[in-house]
């Protein structure tokens, strides 16, 4: 049996960790699996095979420190490949992919997430110079393929780094579609007293990145018209504070799982934190909204396409498009709703953070007006229940695993 070493960052976080985890998980039926984490400060998603903790902190966001943390990686992880004589090592995300490569090996396989050029316009500094340097690894001899999880990701690298389309290929992230369905009837239990009001729900890490700021901003308007609505967030990060005090800025009424505030229904927005099973709270919800300013796939959209919960999304760089409109996507640049998908494509909001006290943007106000019209049309909404639980099937466990073991079998026997 070939021996295959599957390398993630974190075991918590977001949907990358949960993506190694899943295809550790599932090649192990068909491989002598080892999942190589680096990090394991946290758990929120257990592997029961054979695993190996590198110990090295990477929370730390000093580009030094991160730079010394990766070159202990790289040592680890390259007596690691030489004890265990691996056929094949696949890393998920840039801080995967870097030890990889750089700890040697023939048969690498690096797995890129997100789109680091769309991200690096729009973030600081750093974050640029980190993009100049990433860039030279996709070059290295040892990487027999880049796999991206989305056509808009693998059109970038191609364009920015003039990478042959034969060494890169899309492979979307897979999603156990039973176990979501199962999970998503799970009872809500103390937050049951919502189920009496609509409710707009979104989920993702508090970050730039997700721009849920300009979702407050609308829902504050958006309840002159519909004033018993709700918003769930689910999620953590580091803006969360920001987002709360913004929420309350904005004299919305608000509860977090973080305050001693007794929950009741009478609130307008419920910041409940990062939950193991977000499905429950997506599948009676009237509407899912994602806001993000670019993405690499977009896992919330198919979990929340196979809850049977519409979807309206900021058209990414990358992924929604894909999941939404069409499988090789659509233009970037729209300027207005588009609604002939399974769902509805937004234009993306700009990176900058607005306070309580400014007025709504033009992109903003149109947001409210194409919320307030999906909100009272049942009938359209039910449609795109129905073709979102179609859409979902192109990305079942068991269809992305069978493009996985090919391309293994491939690279392998090469």
């Amino acid at each position: 049996m070939k021996k295959i070493a599957i390398i993630t960052p974190f075991l918590a976080n977001g949907g990358l960790e949960k993506v190694a985890v899943v295809g550790a998980e599932e090649l192990s039926r068909n491989f002598d699996v080892t999942l190589i984490v680096m990090d394991s400060f946290h758990i929120d998603y257990p592997y029961n095979g054979k695993i190996i903790d590198l110990e090295v902190s990477l929370m730390h966001r000093g580009v030094f420190k991160r730079i010394y943390n990766i070159v202990s990686a790289i040592i680890k992880l390259r007596k690691l490949k030489k004890y265990h004589d691996f056929d094949m090592v696949i890393s998920h995300g840039e801080l995967a992919n870097l030890p990889n490569v750089f700890s040697g090996g023939e048969k690498n396989i690096l797995v890129v997430h997100g789109d680091r050029f769309a991200e690096a316009a729009l973030v600081d500094v750093q974050s640029r110079f980190i993009s100049k340097i990433i860039k030279y690894i996709y070059f290295a001899k040892n990487i027999s393929k880049v796999v991206t999880v989305s056509e808009g990701i693998r059109e970038s690298l191609i364009s920015h780094l003039d990478i042959k389309d034969q060494d890169i290929v899309t492979i979307y992230n897979p999603f156990n579609l039973d176990e979501i369905k199962t999970l998503s009837h799970e009872p809500l239990d103390k937050y049951n007293h919502l189920l009496t009001h609509e409710i707009i729900t979104t989920a993702g890490r508090l970050t730039m990145q997700k721009g849920q700021w300009y979702l407050l901003r609308i829902f504050k308007e958006l309840k002159k018209s519909n004033p018993e609505i709700k918003l769930i967030i689910l999620g953590d990060g580091e803006m969360k504070k920001k987002l709360i005090n913004l929420s309350e800025d904005l004299k919305l009424k608000t509860y977090s799982v973080w305050s001693e505030k007794e929950f009741d229904d009478s609130y307008d927005v419920y910041f409940l934190g990062f939950q193991k099973n977000p499905f429950k709270f997506i599948k009676v919800s009237k509407l899912f909204v994602m806001t993000s300013l670019w993405e690499g796939f977009g896992n919330t959209i198919v979990e929340a396409m196979e809850c049977g919960t519409p979807v309206i999304s900021t058209n990414c760089k990358s992924g929604p498009g894909e999941i939404i409109f069409k499988k090789d996507g659509m233009e970037n640049t729209i300027t207005k709703p588009i609604y002939d998908g399974c769902g509805v494509l937004m234009p993306i909001f700009d990176n900058e953070f607005l306070e309580a006290n400014t007025p709504l943007v033009k992109k903003e106000l149109l947001w409210v007006n194409t919320l307030q019209i999906l909100l009272a049309d049942d009938e359209k909404l039910t449609e795109y229940e129905k073709m979102g639980i179609q859409k979902v099937e192109e990305f079942s466990l068991e269809t992305i695993m069978l493009d996985w073991k090919k391309l293994i079998e491939v690279v392998i026997h090469e």
